[in-house]
């Protein structure tokens, strides 16, 4: 751009250009933030397919409009996999028989393919290292606000009967779910915390105190799975690398941490009971029932599996347990084998490994052992529980897969001397 003067002396002005954070505008960033932080309440209304992630999902693609390019960038190989996944899962939908199943089909490939769009834009946005923190920062928050919440009993519903078989949740949530999300979210501030040399929270002792509260939330939901997944994310902090006082001062973070859980489950009966059910009688709400079943399934139709739903259906019906019509397999492995058989799982399985060697490689990156820890607390969670249609599951493969890649740009850095 240009003006001329008024002794005709031409001026040339450099071109006005758009604000921009490592390449992505401020509108993208924002409607990014805003997706992160409606995650932790994304079935705040359960009784409706309009959720609040919906809406801001919704808002976040629309924003792409100002920057196509973050979602046309070429993904890495795990991306290519995960494509292959949803052709192989959307085949029996799209070319098989039209059966009483239908609708629920068609509405889980348009769930699938949502979340695999948005692991792809959120894998190119995570990239840049200070967007991946504050989104971080921002999950974390939010499910501080939740257990606030549900602590103080605005958001909290009981659920079972008996002292004993008491569960707490918020809004209308899966007690295992909700739980999951906020161990997340706790993992999400420790490692902004403690898990790289540069930490993005201070003082670092700080993070403490949002870690109680939500430690608490999460006993409180007498989720086993989710607490187990969440002390092993925990635990990943004692095997981080970095100098000898470094280690073992996450040693004694990690012992402390899950002495706390300990000392705190033994406060709530109904948690001990569910854990003393566990390995006294054998009980892990009829998944020792549903594990061999699913097994069965799958020996019968092993390549191709039984389909989206239909495969939920026939577990449902084999079980025959009271006023449930389906049943997922309660494990990502096993439910993947029926549903897509070896053809569909392998694909999945090979994407995912791929996300977790990202952030096994990115330990001693900026990021430190944040993304191992993250995924690895995903991978426990689905061994007694399919997540692979939850929003939390994907957006730790983008962070995780995105670590290698910020690994790469500080490697670049480093060589060129800033």
């Amino acid at each position: 751009m240009f003006e001329i003067a008024d002794d005709k002396t031409v001026i040339f002005e450099a071109p006005v250009r758009p604000r921009t954070a490592g390449g992505v505008l401020p509108i993208v960033r924002w409607s990014f933030y805003l997706f992160i932080a409606t995650i932790p309440f994304e079935t705040i209304n359960p009784d409706s397919r309009i959720e609040p992630t919906v809406v801001s999902l919704g808002i976040l693609i629309a924003s792409l409009i100002f920057q196509p390019m973050l979602v046309f960038r070429r993904p890495p190989l795990a991306f290519g996999l995960f494509a292959a996944y949803l052709l192989i899962f959307s085949a029996p939908i799209i070319a098989g028989p039209q059966n009483v199943y239908a609708m629920e089909a068609w509405w889980q490939l348009l769930v699938m393919t949502q979340l695999i769009l948005m692991c792809w834009i959120g894998y190119n946005i995570l990239q840049h290292e200070h967007i991946a923190r504050r989104a971080l920062l921002v999950l974390g928050l939010t499910c501080l606000l939740l257990a606030v919440l549900q602590l103080t009993g605005l958001s909290s519903h009981v659920t079972g009967s008996g002292e004993s078989s008491q569960r707490v949740t918020s809004f209308g949530f899966h007690p295992n779910n909700i739980a999951r999300i906020l161990a997340l979210g706790l993992l999400a501030l420790v490692g902004l915390s403690y898990g790289s040399g540069n930490s993005f929270i201070r003082p670092r002792w700080s993070v403490w105190i949002p870690f109680g509260v939500i430690g608490i939330a999460i006993v409180q939901t007498g989720s086993r799975g989710a607490l187990l997944a969440l002390l092993a994310g925990v635990a990943v902090y004692a095997v981080g690398p970095g100098k000898s006082v470094e280690k073992i001062r996450n040693l004694a973070l990690v012992t402390a941490a899950m002495g706390f859980f300990i000392f705190v489950s033994l406060q709530f009966q109904s948690t001990v009971d569910r854990f003393e059910i566990a390995v006294d009688d054998g009980n892990l709400a009829r998944r020792e029932q549903i594990y061999p079943m699913a097994w069965q399934l799958f020996k019968e139709k092993p390549l191709f599996g039984w389909g989206p739903v239909t495969a939920q259906y026939e577990l449902g019906g084999r079980l025959a347990h009271v006023d449930e019509d389906t049943k997922n397999a309660h494990n990502l492995i096993l439910n993947s084998l029926i549903t897509t058989g070896l053809i569909g799982s392998v694909p999945l399985f090979a994407g995912t490994f791929l996300a977790l060697w990202a952030g096994w490689k990115s330990r001693n990156g900026p990021r430190g052992v944040l993304p191992l820890s993250l995924i690895t607390t995903v991978l426990v969670a689905n061994m007694s529980g399919v997540w692979v249609a939850n929003k939390m599951h994907w957006f730790v493969i983008a962070y995780a897969l995105s670590s290698s890649v910020a690994l790469s740009k500080k490697g670049r850095l480093w060589q060129s001397g800033q």
